[in-house]
């Protein structure tokens, strides 16, 4: 009777082993990217295109200001959109950037550009089409609580 009494145990183990295994792959992390790019599954495909593809992004236009103002967690990021998700080369010793993740336009315009890279635009039809998108745009410091006596 013991005989059968190992078996089991060793069943149940197995088991429990086999569980933290299955639901530790569910939630792995295959691309290594931060906590920050969980934030939602835009912000996720936003990141994985950017680690995939630096030299995509390399170059093309983003329009939150960060390119001009050093004020983005202090580093002027002169690169173009993919200095908003990393500094350096995150495949070769760079570290990522959280910007991106909090910034819709950043990761919007990330988006936006895989798509019409999809589609078989090039790098310079994407950089107009993100220019001219941004150019038609009002921008104003004025508010509806200012004051225009």
């Amino acid at each position: 009777m013991r005989h059968h009494n190992y078996i089991w145990i060793a069943i149940i183990a197995l088991s429990i082993i086999g569980g933290f295994i299955l639901l530790k792959s569910a939630y792995a992390n295959p691309y290594n990217l931060p906590d920050y790019a969980f934030t939602n599954p835009k912000i996720k495909e936003a990141y994985i295109f950017a680690k995939f593809n630096m030299d995509k992004l390399d170059g093309l236009p983003c329009n939150c200001g960060c390119m001009e103002d050093a004020g983005h967690a202090g580093r002027l990021h002169s690169r173009g959109l993919i200095d908003c998700f990393m500094n350096g080369d995150i495949n070769n010793k760079g570290e990522w950037d959280s910007h991106a993740s909090g910034c819709g336009m950043c990761y919007g315009d990330t988006l936006q550009a895989k798509e019409l890279y999809e589609e078989g635009k090039t790098k310079e039809e994407i950089k107009t089409i993100l220019i001219e998108k941004y150019s038609k745009q009002t921008i104003s410091n004025m508010t509806v609580w200012d004051s225009h006596d």
